[in-house]
């Protein structure tokens, strides 16, 4: 067993974010069912505008109007929203959600099991992080978290490469995952199908989450929701949260209806959405920000090439969860591996830029979440992940 010297311990006076009598979070959906080309959004930054990715601010290009982050203009480069930060939310979005007691959609995560032969108690507890093109390059990033959890429950982690939403939720609903990073849409089916157990999201800086992005050339005449009719768009999978489930709800509610206004395709994942925007293969891709940035980042698509012609109020991202069948000791210890540690420096906070995690409550922080997949008539028994 590992010793957990690849992360800083935190000790127990980390921030609790829900907020009794905080002020009402104003939800992505509320925010976005309003004007198609301009969104309320707040990055917490309070920025006068963005980079153009040459040195130059983005609204020297007259074909794109002057950034406000407080009041958002589309189109905007790439460059210019990814200078301001504008692909990520705040930590105080995430404490002034207001609390629920319930789910608003489907069901709560469920209790441990009161019978304690029913318990989970493996040898070894199976992780799987929320799938990518290249599963296997999690291996390494994940190693400072894996040691934690290691040296937290005293038991041996094997990492499990599972290449689709629906695997994961599969595997945990057969009791075979016990540890996992679902993604934002996804969450809401390993709740309701598998016996998922969210309890943290990832932050930074105090920055959280991500927004969906409606991405295309940035010489491409589409502009807004409205000039998608009629065209090539891609969308992710029919699970994924910014790929398809917000788009479906959101587009159709400001008049844009998906598979009325355009035929829907399916890419299988958001790198292979950017990437065929970046091509020329489609003409627009609803996407998830922080995606596009690790793309940009790693030098797979070009900033200044790819423009937003509209963008949501931001989302949370993959919520880590336990089963729900696991002994006391064994969620107390991935919990703690999770939440009581800082990962600053370390490989998992170099790769996703994310440096610490924070406590999540379900039927709170996936409220818009359910808003949305409620809007969409989402049946979680029936429905393809």
């Amino acid at each position: 067993m590992t010793d957990p010297v690849r992360a800083n311990r935190i000790r127990p006076t980390r921030r609790q974010y829900l907020l009794g009598g905080g002020v009402a979070f104003t939800t992505a959906l509320a925010g976005c069912l309003g004007d198609d080309e301009s969104q309320p959004g707040d990055d917490g930054n309070g920025g006068d505008g963005g980079d153009g990715g040459d040195g130059t601010s983005g609204d020297d290009d007259p074909s794109f109007p002057d950034w406000d982050p407080n009041d958002p203009q589309f189109p905007q480069l790439v460059s210019t929203l990814l200078a301001d930060d504008f692909h990520i939310g705040t930590e105080e979005l995430l404490g002034e959600m207001e609390p629920r007691d319930e789910p608003r959609y489907g069901n709560a995560p469920m209790e441990p099991p009161e019978d304690e032969s029913e318990w989970l108690d493996p040898d070894t507890l199976d992780f799987s992080l929320v799938p990518t093109e290249d599963p296997d390059a999690y291996t390494d990033v994940l190693e400072p978290l894996i040691d934690n959890i290691e040296a937290e429950t005293g038991r041996d982690v094997v990492v499990n490469p599972l290449d689709s939403y629906a695997a994961q939720v599969e595997a945990m609903n057969a009791e075979r995952l016990h540890v996992a990073g679902f993604a934002t849409g996804a969450t809401a089916f390993a709740v309701n199908i598998a016996g998922a157990v969210p309890f943290g999201i990832q932050i930074a800086d105090g920055q959280f989450g991500y927004r969906l992005w409606v991405i295309t050339q940035a010489d491409s005449d589409v502009d807004s929701l409205d000039d998608m009719e009629g065209r090539s768009v891609t969308h992710v999978e029919e699970s994924s949260n910014s790929g398809h489930q917000a788009p479906a709800a959101l587009f159709t509610a400001a008049g844009v209806e998906p598979g009325e206004a355009y035929d829907v395709s399916f890419s299988g994942s958001h790198e292979n959405s950017i990437r065929a925007i970046a091509a020329g293969d489609y003409d627009a891709a609803p996407i998830a920000s922080t995606v596009l940035q690790r793309q940009v980042d790693a030098g797979h698509v070009d900033a200044d090439e790819i423009k937003v012609v509209w963008a949501s109020d931001p989302f949370p991202t993959t919520s880590f969860c336990h089963h729900y069948k696991l002994t006391p000791e064994l969620r107390e210890g991935i919990v703690a591996a999770h939440l009581e540690y800082d990962y600053a420096g370390t490989a998992l906070d170099e790769y996703f830029g994310r440096d610490r995690f924070a406590p999540i409550d379900y039927a709170t922080h996936w409220d818009v979440i359910l808003e949305i997949q409620e809007q969409n008539g989402v049946d979680y028994r029936t429905e393809e992940i």
